[in-house]
């Protein structure tokens, strides 16, 4: 609950940051490795989705409203940059 707290009050200052919207596919790909990401998913997965809707799913499971099964409780908002233009690059994205 505490880590769910403070993603949420961090949110507003990565929102008007644009490094953080960006991402850097190789940070992401460190943490969908430490966050055992690829256990389940490959970047087939992410295939036909741009950035953005890859960075949708990944908020809306950490917050809990797109259904994910367990794995996601070390994953914090400010991951998800990073993790999204990973698995956009890995699904072939640029």
């Amino acid at each position: 609950m505490r880590k769910l707290t403070i993603a949420m009050l961090a949110m507003p200052l990565f929102a008007f940051s644009g490094a953080a919207l960006a991402g850097d596919a190789a940070a992401g790909e460190a943490k969908a490795e430490a966050l055992y990401c690829m256990d389940c998913h490959a970047g087939e997965d992410f295939e036909g989705m741009s950035k953005d809707e890859i960075t949708k799913a990944l908020e809306d499971s950490l917050s809990g409203e797109l259904p994910h099964p367990p794995g996601l409780e070390d994953m914090t908002a400010e991951d998800i940059p990073d993790l999204a233009a990973y698995f956009y690059a890995a699904a072939g994205g640029e």
